[in-house]
């Protein structure tokens, strides 16, 4: 919830985006906020007390959709428009979130059908995805931030280690 929180704060008209994304700080904590959201939202929510949360988890999913053309802006110094405008804010947000990883190449946008999607390459030869519709974040095309859903939901996880729910994950990504 914190995450969602922090990331509707840019939630605002248009004309006030390039103000509240003025550095490249600024899209380094969105793009932070949207991974936390992306790994910490439940699969489901099973009951109506969570209303609040089923409206965040909606708004922040459209706000990502809002925001997509900003995010993936090519940087106009490269001369191949292959390089991503805020590339230094991604490899800033993805060295905090992924225990020192650093990109060695630029980021860039994948060609369609996949434009959604931004990449780069770190130091240690990993290849680095972003989506910049739902804020998942793939490293070798594998997700960090939570085992997948179908081995947390498989019978035998659950009768060792019980339910995990998204609050408790929450919890562990913003201490880690």
């Amino acid at each position: 919830m914190l995450a969602a929180t922090c990331f509707s704060t840019l939630d605002v008209c248009p004309e006030h985006i390039a103000i509240l994304l003025a550095g490249d700080e600024d899209f380094s904590i969105a793009m932070q906020c949207a991974i936390i959201v992306y790994d910490n939202a439940p699969s489901s929510v099973p009951d109506e007390s969570s209303s609040y949360l089923v409206r965040m988890l909606h708004r922040h999913r459209r706000l990502l959709h809002d925001l997509e053309l900003i995010f993936r802006q090519s940087d106009p110094a490269d001369a191949n428009q292959a390089g991503l405008l805020h590339g230094d804010a991604y490899n800033h947000a993805l060295s905090h979130l992924s225990l020192g990883l650093h990109c060695s190449s630029s980021w860039h946008m994948l060609p369609r059908p996949n434009s959604r999607w931004i990449s780069c390459m770190t130091e240690g030869r990993h290849k680095v995805h972003y989506d910049l519709l739902t804020g998942q974040l793939l490293i070798d095309g594998k997700q960090l931030g939570r085992l997948p859903q179908e081995i947390v939901q498989h019978p035998t996880y659950t009768s060792i280690f019980g339910t995990v729910s998204s609050q408790s994950q929450f919890l562990l990504s913003v201490v880690s």
